[in-house]
Protein backbone atom coordinates (compact mmCIF):
# COMPACT_ATOMS: atom_id res chain seq x y z
CA UNK A 1 0.00 0.00 0.00
CA UNK A 2 1.33 3.21 -0.94
CA UNK A 3 0.33 6.45 1.41
CA UNK A 4 2.64 8.97 -0.09
CA UNK A 5 2.89 12.67 1.48
CA UNK A 6 2.08 14.14 -2.12
CA UNK A 7 -0.41 12.48 -4.44
CA UNK A 8 -2.73 13.56 -7.34
CA UNK A 9 -5.80 14.15 -6.32
CA UNK A 10 -8.92 12.87 -8.88
CA UNK A 11 -11.71 14.46 -6.34
CA UNK A 12 -10.24 17.88 -5.87
CA UNK A 13 -9.42 18.04 -9.42
CA UNK A 14 -5.56 18.57 -8.97
CA UNK A 15 -3.01 16.64 -11.09
CA UNK A 16 -0.11 18.64 -9.84
CA UNK A 17 0.82 17.98 -6.26
CA UNK A 18 3.09 15.04 -6.76
CA UNK A 19 2.36 13.31 -9.63
CA UNK A 20 6.23 11.41 -9.53
CA UNK A 21 4.18 9.53 -7.21
CA UNK A 22 1.82 8.09 -8.98
CA UNK A 23 4.32 6.96 -11.25
CA UNK A 24 5.95 5.24 -8.72
CA UNK A 25 2.99 3.43 -8.26
CA UNK A 26 2.15 2.44 -11.65
CA UNK A 27 5.57 0.88 -12.33
CA UNK A 28 5.37 -1.09 -8.98
CA UNK A 29 2.23 -2.07 -10.08
CA UNK A 30 3.54 -3.40 -13.13
CA UNK A 31 5.29 -6.36 -10.56
CA UNK A 32 3.34 -6.22 -7.41
CA UNK A 33 -0.22 -5.43 -6.09
CA UNK A 34 -0.58 -1.90 -5.34
CA UNK A 35 -3.15 0.35 -3.86
CA UNK A 36 -2.70 3.95 -2.93
CA UNK A 37 -4.05 5.81 0.16
CA UNK A 38 -4.13 9.29 -0.93
CA UNK A 39 -4.39 11.55 2.85
CA UNK A 40 -5.77 14.95 1.25
CA UNK A 41 -6.36 18.00 3.46
CA UNK A 42 -9.96 19.50 1.84
CA UNK A 43 -10.56 22.34 4.32
CA UNK A 44 -10.52 23.66 7.99
CA UNK A 45 -13.65 22.92 10.24
CA UNK A 46 -14.70 20.38 12.84
CA UNK A 47 -11.99 17.33 12.40
CA UNK A 48 -12.79 14.47 10.42
CA UNK A 49 -12.39 11.81 7.28
CA UNK A 50 -14.25 10.39 4.76
CA UNK A 51 -12.56 7.64 2.66
CA UNK A 52 -13.89 7.89 -1.71
CA UNK A 53 -12.73 5.43 -3.57
CA UNK A 54 -11.64 4.85 -7.75
CA UNK A 55 -9.52 2.60 -9.86
CA UNK A 56 -6.80 4.11 -11.36
CA UNK A 57 -5.35 2.41 -13.86
CA UNK A 58 -6.91 -0.84 -12.33
CA UNK A 59 -4.79 1.08 -8.65
CA UNK A 60 -7.42 0.84 -6.09
CA UNK A 61 -6.90 4.65 -4.98
CA UNK A 62 -8.01 5.62 -2.04
CA UNK A 63 -8.67 9.59 -0.54
CA UNK A 64 -8.42 10.08 3.23
CA UNK A 65 -10.39 13.69 2.66
CA UNK A 66 -9.29 15.13 6.07
CA UNK A 67 -11.01 18.19 7.75
CA UNK A 68 -8.19 19.58 9.78
CA UNK A 69 -9.18 22.00 13.07
CA UNK A 70 -8.60 25.46 12.70
CA UNK A 71 -7.37 25.44 15.49
CA UNK A 72 -3.42 23.90 16.71
CA UNK A 73 -2.83 20.22 17.20
CA UNK A 74 -3.91 19.08 13.48
CA UNK A 75 -0.14 16.80 13.44
CA UNK A 76 -1.92 15.08 16.68
CA UNK A 77 -4.88 13.90 14.95
CA UNK A 78 -3.31 12.64 11.68
CA UNK A 79 -2.10 9.86 12.90
CA UNK A 80 -5.49 8.73 14.43
CA UNK A 81 -7.11 9.37 11.37
CA UNK A 82 -4.89 7.76 9.00
CA UNK A 83 -4.90 4.85 11.59
CA UNK A 84 -9.04 4.78 11.09
CA UNK A 85 -8.70 4.78 7.39
CA UNK A 86 -5.78 1.92 7.32
CA UNK A 87 -7.81 -0.05 10.02
CA UNK A 88 -10.67 0.04 6.89
CA UNK A 89 -9.16 -0.70 4.24
CA UNK A 90 -7.62 -3.67 6.21
CA UNK A 91 -11.81 -5.15 6.96
CA UNK A 92 -12.00 -4.25 3.49
CA UNK A 93 -9.41 -5.70 1.61
CA UNK A 94 -7.05 -7.49 4.34
CA UNK A 95 -3.49 -6.73 5.53
CA UNK A 96 -0.76 -4.69 3.38
CA UNK A 97 2.93 -6.73 3.31
CA UNK A 98 4.33 -3.68 3.38
CA UNK A 99 3.41 0.11 3.19
CA UNK A 100 5.67 2.76 1.11
CA UNK A 101 5.31 5.89 2.26
CA UNK A 102 7.09 9.56 1.79
CA UNK A 103 9.48 12.06 3.34
CA UNK A 104 8.10 13.84 6.21
CA UNK A 105 4.82 11.91 5.74
CA UNK A 106 7.04 8.74 7.22
CA UNK A 107 6.68 9.95 10.62
CA UNK A 108 2.82 10.13 10.97
CA UNK A 109 2.20 6.73 8.83
CA UNK A 110 4.81 5.12 10.82
CA UNK A 111 2.73 6.58 14.20
CA UNK A 112 -0.57 5.64 12.57
CA UNK A 113 0.84 1.65 12.15
CA UNK A 114 2.16 1.49 15.36
CA UNK A 115 1.21 -2.45 16.87
CA UNK A 116 0.20 -3.60 13.11
CA UNK A 117 2.99 -5.47 12.40
CA UNK A 118 3.19 -3.82 9.16
CA UNK A 119 6.80 -3.01 7.62
CA UNK A 120 7.42 -0.01 5.85
CA UNK A 121 9.91 1.81 3.13
CA UNK A 122 10.25 5.52 2.72
CA UNK A 123 11.16 7.46 -0.53
CA UNK A 124 12.80 10.35 -0.20
CA UNK A 125 12.28 13.73 -2.63
CA UNK A 126 11.97 16.57 -0.24
CA UNK A 127 14.27 19.20 -1.67
CA UNK A 128 14.84 20.53 2.04
CA UNK A 129 16.62 17.53 2.73
CA UNK A 130 19.18 18.15 0.61
CA UNK A 131 19.08 21.75 0.95
CA UNK A 132 19.73 21.23 4.51
CA UNK A 133 16.93 23.83 5.66
CA UNK A 134 14.90 20.94 7.90
CA UNK A 135 14.15 22.26 11.74
CA UNK A 136 15.19 20.42 14.55
CA UNK A 137 11.31 18.72 15.21
CA UNK A 138 11.66 17.52 11.75
CA UNK A 139 15.19 16.35 12.09
CA UNK A 140 13.49 14.42 15.07
CA UNK A 141 11.07 13.15 13.30
CA UNK A 142 12.55 11.82 10.32
CA UNK A 143 15.47 10.23 12.70
CA UNK A 144 12.88 7.86 14.12
CA UNK A 145 11.19 7.28 10.83
CA UNK A 146 13.67 7.04 8.34
CA UNK A 147 15.56 5.08 11.87
CA UNK A 148 12.74 2.58 11.94
CA UNK A 149 12.52 2.16 7.42
CA UNK A 150 13.43 -1.13 6.35
CA UNK A 151 14.60 1.11 3.55
CA UNK A 152 15.01 4.71 2.38
CA UNK A 153 14.85 4.37 -1.14
CA UNK A 154 15.81 8.45 -2.14
CA UNK A 155 16.28 9.89 -5.75
CA UNK A 156 19.19 12.81 -4.75
CA UNK A 157 22.93 11.29 -4.55
CA UNK A 158 23.86 12.76 -2.11
CA UNK A 159 21.20 11.55 0.27
CA UNK A 160 23.47 9.89 2.59
CA UNK A 161 25.59 12.58 3.27
CA UNK A 162 22.85 14.63 4.35
CA UNK A 163 21.81 12.36 5.88
CA UNK A 164 24.70 12.41 8.11
CA UNK A 165 24.46 15.86 8.15
CA UNK A 166 21.44 15.16 10.40
CA UNK A 167 22.40 12.75 11.95
CA UNK A 168 19.67 9.92 10.62
CA UNK A 169 20.72 6.40 10.27
CA UNK A 170 19.01 4.44 7.84
CA UNK A 171 19.09 1.28 5.14
CA UNK A 172 19.50 3.61 1.95
CA UNK A 173 18.94 2.78 -1.66
CA UNK A 174 19.04 4.75 -4.66
CA UNK A 175 15.33 5.58 -6.37
CA UNK A 176 14.95 7.58 -9.41
CA UNK A 177 11.91 8.87 -10.73
CA UNK A 178 9.80 7.32 -13.43
CA UNK A 179 9.79 8.70 -17.32
CA UNK A 180 6.35 8.13 -19.42
CA UNK A 181 7.65 6.65 -22.64
CA UNK A 182 4.17 6.67 -24.54
CA UNK A 183 4.43 11.03 -23.61
CA UNK A 184 7.91 11.73 -23.31
CA UNK A 185 9.90 10.58 -26.79
CA UNK A 186 10.85 12.12 -29.79
CA UNK A 187 8.33 13.80 -32.02
CA UNK A 188 7.65 12.39 -35.88
CA UNK A 189 9.22 15.34 -38.62
CA UNK A 190 8.94 17.97 -36.13
CA UNK A 191 11.68 20.81 -37.75
CA UNK A 192 13.14 22.58 -34.25
CA UNK A 193 12.11 26.15 -33.96
CA UNK A 194 14.33 28.50 -32.70
CA UNK A 195 13.29 28.90 -29.44
CA UNK A 196 13.93 27.92 -25.88
CA UNK A 197 12.19 26.15 -22.32
CA UNK A 198 12.13 26.73 -19.06
CA UNK A 199 9.65 24.67 -16.67
CA UNK A 200 9.59 26.09 -13.36
CA UNK A 201 7.59 26.55 -10.00
CA UNK A 202 9.27 29.85 -9.83
CA UNK A 203 11.06 29.17 -6.02
CA UNK A 204 14.10 31.23 -5.81
CA UNK A 205 16.39 27.64 -6.57
CA UNK A 206 15.36 27.80 -9.87
CA UNK A 207 16.78 30.66 -10.72
CA UNK A 208 14.45 32.68 -13.42
CA UNK A 209 16.35 35.83 -12.92
CA UNK A 210 19.70 33.86 -14.15
CA UNK A 211 17.70 32.82 -17.44
CA UNK A 212 16.41 36.05 -17.95
CA UNK A 213 19.64 37.96 -17.50
CA UNK A 214 21.19 34.91 -19.92
CA UNK A 215 18.09 35.50 -22.82
CA UNK A 216 19.16 39.32 -22.73
CA UNK A 217 22.62 38.54 -23.81
CA UNK A 218 20.97 35.71 -26.42
CA UNK A 219 18.88 38.52 -27.93
CA UNK A 220 21.55 40.84 -28.31
CA UNK A 221 23.03 38.67 -31.23
CA UNK A 222 20.32 36.73 -31.90
CA UNK A 223 17.10 38.83 -32.29
CA UNK A 224 14.51 36.09 -33.54
CA UNK A 225 14.46 33.75 -30.88
CA UNK A 226 12.17 33.02 -28.22
CA UNK A 227 11.97 31.46 -24.93
CA UNK A 228 8.81 29.47 -23.76
CA UNK A 229 8.09 29.65 -20.10
CA UNK A 230 6.06 26.81 -18.50
CA UNK A 231 4.54 26.65 -14.91
CA UNK A 232 2.65 27.85 -11.98
CA UNK A 233 3.64 29.16 -8.55
CA UNK A 234 3.14 31.89 -5.75
CA UNK A 235 6.23 33.49 -7.78
CA UNK A 236 4.86 33.59 -11.30
CA UNK A 237 3.69 36.54 -11.16
CA UNK A 238 6.40 38.66 -10.11
CA UNK A 239 8.78 36.54 -12.56
CA UNK A 240 6.35 37.81 -15.28
CA UNK A 241 6.25 41.34 -14.25
CA UNK A 242 10.22 41.08 -14.58
CA UNK A 243 10.26 39.70 -17.99
CA UNK A 244 8.04 42.10 -19.31
CA UNK A 245 10.49 44.71 -17.56
CA UNK A 246 13.57 43.20 -19.17
CA UNK A 247 13.02 42.01 -22.18
CA UNK A 248 11.50 42.87 -25.67
CA UNK A 249 7.98 42.42 -26.16
CA UNK A 250 7.14 39.27 -28.01
CA UNK A 251 9.92 37.31 -27.14
CA UNK A 252 9.05 35.43 -24.88
CA UNK A 253 5.62 33.80 -23.89
CA UNK A 254 4.12 32.64 -20.06
CA UNK A 255 2.01 29.52 -20.98
CA UNK A 256 1.06 28.64 -17.12
CA UNK A 257 0.61 24.86 -16.23
CA UNK A 258 0.30 22.78 -18.93
CA UNK A 259 -0.64 18.63 -19.56
CA UNK A 260 2.28 16.42 -19.94
CA UNK A 261 1.49 15.29 -23.28
CA UNK A 262 1.39 19.65 -24.38
CA UNK A 263 4.52 20.19 -22.63
CA UNK A 264 6.04 16.95 -24.53
CA UNK A 265 4.99 18.43 -28.03
CA UNK A 266 7.03 21.51 -26.69
CA UNK A 267 10.24 20.28 -26.14
CA UNK A 268 9.73 18.26 -29.09
CA UNK A 269 9.60 21.57 -31.17
CA UNK A 270 12.35 23.70 -28.71
CA UNK A 271 15.71 24.20 -29.64
CA UNK A 272 17.04 23.66 -25.78
CA UNK A 273 16.11 23.23 -22.22
CA UNK A 274 17.46 25.36 -19.98
CA UNK A 275 17.72 24.46 -16.14
CA UNK A 276 20.46 26.26 -13.97
CA UNK A 277 18.72 25.64 -10.86
CA UNK A 278 20.56 26.14 -7.57
CA UNK A 279 19.51 22.54 -6.05
CA UNK A 280 17.17 19.77 -7.73
CA UNK A 281 16.76 16.47 -5.82
CA UNK A 282 16.03 14.98 -9.25
CA UNK A 283 14.92 16.84 -11.73
CA UNK A 284 12.07 15.16 -13.80
CA UNK A 285 11.92 17.64 -16.63
CA UNK A 286 15.36 17.14 -17.67
CA UNK A 287 14.81 13.55 -18.03
CA UNK A 288 11.26 14.43 -19.85
CA UNK A 289 13.62 16.74 -22.58
CA UNK A 290 16.28 14.53 -22.85
CA UNK A 291 13.45 11.45 -24.03
CA UNK A 292 12.17 14.05 -26.08
CA UNK A 293 15.55 14.63 -27.80
CA UNK A 294 15.79 18.62 -26.74
CA UNK A 295 19.03 18.85 -25.50
CA UNK A 296 19.72 20.36 -22.10
CA UNK A 297 21.97 23.27 -19.96
CA UNK A 298 21.81 22.72 -16.35
CA UNK A 299 23.82 22.63 -13.75
CA UNK A 300 25.52 19.59 -11.29
CA UNK A 301 23.31 21.06 -8.41
CA UNK A 302 21.55 18.00 -6.16
CA UNK A 303 20.97 15.03 -7.69
CA UNK A 304 21.05 16.25 -11.54
CA UNK A 305 23.98 14.27 -11.90
CA UNK A 306 21.82 10.93 -11.74
CA UNK A 307 19.54 12.40 -14.65
CA UNK A 308 21.97 14.14 -16.78
CA UNK A 309 24.97 12.20 -16.85
CA UNK A 310 28.46 13.90 -18.23
CA UNK A 311 28.13 14.24 -22.12
CA UNK A 312 24.90 13.87 -21.61
CA UNK A 313 24.15 18.05 -21.84
CA UNK A 314 25.31 21.58 -21.49
CA UNK A 315 27.15 22.04 -17.20
CA UNK A 316 27.16 25.46 -16.25
CA UNK A 317 27.89 26.55 -12.60
CA UNK A 318 25.32 28.12 -10.38
CA UNK A 319 24.76 31.52 -10.61
CA UNK A 320 27.36 31.66 -13.90
CA UNK A 321 24.59 34.18 -16.26
CA UNK A 322 27.98 34.23 -19.00
CA UNK A 323 28.11 30.51 -19.51
CA UNK A 324 24.21 30.19 -19.74
CA UNK A 325 23.96 32.78 -21.99
CA UNK A 326 26.85 30.87 -24.38
CA UNK A 327 25.11 27.97 -23.51
CA UNK A 328 21.78 29.03 -25.09
CA UNK A 329 24.14 30.11 -28.27
CA UNK A 330 24.79 26.59 -28.35
CA UNK A 331 21.42 25.35 -28.17
CA UNK A 332 20.11 27.54 -30.80
CA UNK A 333 23.11 26.91 -33.21
CA UNK A 334 23.28 23.46 -32.67
CA UNK A 335 26.49 23.50 -31.63
CA UNK A 336 26.50 21.69 -28.34
CA UNK A 337 28.06 18.29 -30.22
CA UNK A 338 25.13 16.39 -27.91
CA UNK A 339 23.89 12.88 -29.48
CA UNK A 340 20.47 13.65 -28.56
CA UNK A 341 18.82 9.79 -30.51
CA UNK A 342 21.54 7.97 -28.26
CA UNK A 343 21.07 10.49 -24.89
CA UNK A 344 16.83 9.95 -25.44
CA UNK A 345 17.43 6.60 -26.00
CA UNK A 346 19.81 5.59 -22.87
CA UNK A 347 17.03 7.71 -21.06
CA UNK A 348 14.30 6.26 -21.75
CA UNK A 349 15.82 3.12 -20.69
CA UNK A 350 16.95 4.09 -17.79
CA UNK A 351 13.42 5.61 -16.27
CA UNK A 352 10.85 3.27 -17.90
CA UNK A 353 8.39 2.25 -15.68
CA UNK A 354 9.50 -1.39 -15.86
CA UNK A 355 13.04 -0.06 -14.92
CA UNK A 356 11.80 1.45 -12.22
CA UNK A 357 9.46 -0.97 -11.22
CA UNK A 358 12.22 -3.59 -11.29
CA UNK A 359 14.18 -1.65 -8.67
CA UNK A 360 10.90 -0.97 -6.39
CA UNK A 361 9.71 -4.57 -6.51
CA UNK A 362 13.12 -6.23 -5.50
CA UNK A 363 13.21 -3.29 -2.81
CA UNK A 364 10.03 -3.89 -1.68
CA UNK A 365 10.98 -7.97 -1.48
CA UNK A 366 13.69 -6.83 0.63
CA UNK A 367 11.65 -4.80 3.20
CA UNK A 368 9.33 -7.94 3.71
CA UNK A 369 12.38 -10.65 4.23
CA UNK A 370 11.79 -12.32 1.11
CA UNK A 371 14.68 -13.23 -1.95
CA UNK A 372 15.07 -11.33 -4.91
CA UNK A 373 14.02 -13.77 -7.69
CA UNK A 374 15.49 -12.19 -11.60
CA UNK A 375 12.87 -11.13 -12.91
CA UNK A 376 12.95 -12.35 -16.89
CA UNK A 377 12.58 -10.20 -19.90
CA UNK A 378 13.82 -6.99 -18.27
Amino acid sequence: MFIPQWYPSRLKNDFTKGPFNRELALAASLFDDVSVLSFQVIGKGIPGIRLEHYNDENIPTYEALYTASPLKGNRLLIPHFLRKCIQILIEQNGRPDLIHTQDAFSYPVMKAIKGMGIPYVVSQHWDAVGRRILDQKTIKQLRIAFGNAKIVLAVDLNAEKDYKHYGIKANVNRLPNVLNVDIFKPGVDIEPERSLLHVSNFQEKKRFPDIVQAYKILLSTYSDVSLHVVGDGVGRSYMEKRANNELPEGSFAFHGFMEKQELAKLMQKCKGFVFPSSYESFGCVLMEAMACECPVLTTRAGGIPSVVKEGEGIFVEVGDIDAIAAGMVKLIEGTHGLDMKKISLDVRERFNREAVGKILHEAHLEAVGLAVIPLQGI
